[in-house]
């Protein structure tokens, strides 16, 4: 895997990621992914600029957990 991380900054990172309580880490978990919800948001809106509220939260299911489940849901074919 490409990595532009070197060696060193891997290892200090991985040591300090141990030193965190699971209270932490689950902490940071959830922010990333809040974070990334934000994005997969900002990018439905670039690419749906209508969209609003069930065809919003379609298109929002559909880029994150794919087609076949957000159809599933909504009930429409992929």
């Amino acid at each position: 895997m490409l990595s532009d991380t070197t060696p060193e900054a891997q290892r200090k990172y991985e040591q300090a990621f141990t030193r965190l309580t699971p209270n932490e880490r689950v902490a940071i978990t959830m922010e990333m992914i809040a974070v990334t919800d934000d994005l997969v948001r900002a990018g439905i809106r670039l690419r749906h600029p209508d969209a609003t509220g069930e065809e919003f939260e379609y298109q929002f299911l559909r880029a994150k957990y794919g087609p076949e489940l957000a159809g599933r849901v909504y009930g429409r074919p992929r």
